[in-house]
């Protein structure tokens, strides 16, 4: 993985002084005595490369070089580009150079800097894995899992690209082995001197897979032949027995490896981390990348800059009719549970009268809910007034949540945030829909919420939103909330 970072830098590097050279001759022309004279010409390309440092070491991309295919080679340059752009505009705006910055040479640059950056990457990774095609290390896995084939296709999908499975020890329940030496083949149509050279990515679901019983254990098998590496995946934990192999592995001088889903069930994810100065390895049912949760939190941000921004210029009529119809205050606060519990004072423009707490309490008791759990919800709820009816018709009474949004207590795109009532009935399952953020806006509010009666399923949509959480879905997200909004889709 080290190497193929470090083709990645190198390519991207390459692609930038290329980019520069050709803009600029585009854009000033070519001229040996006058070149790159001007101070402002270095420094543009000091920042350049600055720039890109900074992403290089933020931004990973795509680490597993044998699964990178052109459409991965193409998102990462494309978001590489994007970040690098994003990060020099800012620089330079604050450096007070922009001026002296030509925007078509900022567009040349860019678009350059893209095409390079793509094939020099995609030919560096080419030649890189043509050296790990001649140089994988030999590899032993033992498991207990009954499926072998299974367990190799798994490796060679989602391990690196430097390794070679040759023999597999099957483990049984009363710690004895059985080894099998494996032989990968390529199919006829597949078999080819661009794929021999490792130019050519093959499906590990299209090889043959060969397994021969031997007749030696698997130690002995580990003395008398070439193996750099054990990989140990076990469904099965038995610490003192893993320890042994581990020992008997280590005393030979060949290094060894445990998957972390050894350690918890298939519906988990795993990752190893530093936990202080110790090293752990955290479950969650879904682990986000650092980096996803930043451009999270930058849209959220952004959003609710502009949406405060709206709430103040659309406070300014709604305000006094709340006031005229009812009296009393214009923003409703009300304590809700955001994140693994977390309270926090929601802001919503008053749509109900000052009693509808107590009388909500009464409409419970007499039966009047609709929703079926625990979620409290009725049609023509009569605490609503004739401006909250419209507000809510218009979904004018959440934007106040942009200044909750703001603060980091909810997101654009969330959980619904239950209340504090509804939260201290919930089953340990339910809790689950609280482990990211709440938002202004959801799967449950663009799904027809209103028709929506069964609290399960509202909890369901919201562990869905947090199974198959990305930016883009956020995005798809708040499109379809804008055209819910302007249908009315939901909002009765």
């Amino acid at each position: 993985m080290f190497k193929n970072r470090i083709g990645t830098f190198i390519s991207n590097i390459i692609a930038i002084g290329v980019a520069f050279l050709i803009a600029y001759t585009f854009r000033f022309g070519w001229e040996t005595d006058d070149t790159f004279r001007n101070i402002n010409d270095a420094l543009v390309l000091s920042y350049l490369v600055l720039c890109y440092v900074a992403v290089f070491v933020f931004y990973r991309g795509s680490s597993v070089m044998g699964r990178r295919g052109l459409l991965h080679l193409f998102k990462d340059a494309f978001l590489t580009t994007l970040f690098v752009a994003g990060l020099f505009a800012a620089i330079v705006y604050m450096t007070h150079i922009s001026e002296s910055i030509p925007r078509l040479f900022f567009g040349y640059f860019f678009s350059l800097y893209f095409i390079f950056s793509l094939i020099f990457t995609g030919i560096t990774h080419a030649i890189l894995r043509s050296i790990q095609a001649h140089h994988k290390r030999q590899t032993v896995v033992f498991t207990d899992r009954e499926d072998k084939k299974a367990v190799v296709k798994n490796l060679l999908k989602n391990g690196a690209d430097d390794f070679e499975v040759i023999g597999v020890a099957e483990l049984d329940s009363k710690g004895k082995s059985t080894f099998y030496r494996l032989k990968t083949e390529k199919p006829d149509k597949l078999a080819s001197k661009a794929a021999e050279a490792g130019l050519v990515l093959i499906d590990p679901d299209e090889l043959i897979y060969e397994f021969e019983r031997d007749k030696s254990d698997a130690v002995t098998f580990l003395k008398r032949h070439n193996v750099n590496l054990v990989i140990i995946a076990v469904d099965h934990l038995d610490k003192e027995r893993m320890a042994n192999i581990i020992d008997i592995v280590g005393e030979m001088g060949i290094d060894s490896m445990v998957t972390l889903d050894s350690f918890a069930m298939e519906t988990f994810d795993s990752k190893l981390e530093d936990f202080g100065t110790l090293e752990v390895v955290r479950f969650a049912p879904r682990i986000f990348s650092d980096m996803a949760l930043f451009i999270k939190r930058v849209l959220d941000i952004v959003g609710a800059l502009v949406g405060c921004i709206f709430t103040l210029l659309i406070g300014i009529f709604i305000a006094p009719a709340i006031l005229i119809e009812d009296g009393g205050p214009v923003i409703f606060k009300q304590k809700r549970v955001g994140k693994n519990g977390k309270y926090f004072y929601i802001y919503k423009f008053r749509s109900m009268y000052n009693d509808a707490e107590e009388r909500r309490k009464k409409l419970v008791n007499s039966g009047e809910n609709e929703m079926d759990g625990l979620m409290f919800k009725m049609k023509d709820d009569p605490r609503i007034t004739k401006v909250g009816r419209f507000i809510r018709k218009t979904s004018l009474d959440e934007f106040p949540q942009f200044f909750n949004v703001l603060k980091g207590d909810m997101s654009l795109v969330g959980t619904r945030p239950p209340m504090v009532d509804e939260y201290q009935q919930y089953s340990s399952h339910h809790k689950r829909r609280l482990s990211l953020k709440p938002g202004i806006t959801g799967l449950w509010q663009t799904s027809g919420r209103s028709k929506i009666t069964d609290f399960e399923e509202v909890v369901r949509l919201d562990c869905y939103y947090i199974d198959h959480w990305s930016v883009l879905f956020d995005v798809k997200i708040l499109l379809m909330t804008v055209f819910a909004v302007i249908t009315g889709k939901g909002s009765e």
